[in-house]
């Protein structure tokens, strides 16, 4: 009885955290598309994309920094990691017989 009340309170504190990280997600997000600066819905964005991002935004893909100034970001809700992320959008050189990346 004892260990069913435990996985109920575990499961429910699951869910509140779920929740949160759910409330974080912006529903849109501007991209520079054809040229011109566009505010679009987040799942709309498509390879080719160069998503602007601003203090507080949170990442919205899986995405490559083209160019960026004193960038961190928290991967808590990822790894656990409960310091901020220092990234960088300099581009590792080639190694010899490395395959071309996109």
């Amino acid at each position: 009885l004892i260990n069913a009340g435990i996985a109920s309170w575990t499961e429910h504190q699951a869910g509140g955290a779920l929740e949160a990280l759910t409330k974080m997600t912006q529903a849109s997000i501007y991209v520079v598309r054809g040229g011109k600066e566009v505010k679009v819905d987040v799942p709309t964005i498509v390879r080719g994309d160069v998503v602007l991002l601003e203090t507080g935004d949170v990442v919205p893909a899986d995405i490559r920094l083209v160019e960026a100034a004193d960038v961190k970001v928290s991967e808590m809700a990822l790894t656990g990691e409960p310091d901020d992320v220092a990234k960088t959008w300099k581009n590792k050189p080639k190694k010899e017989g490395e395959p071309e990346k996109l």
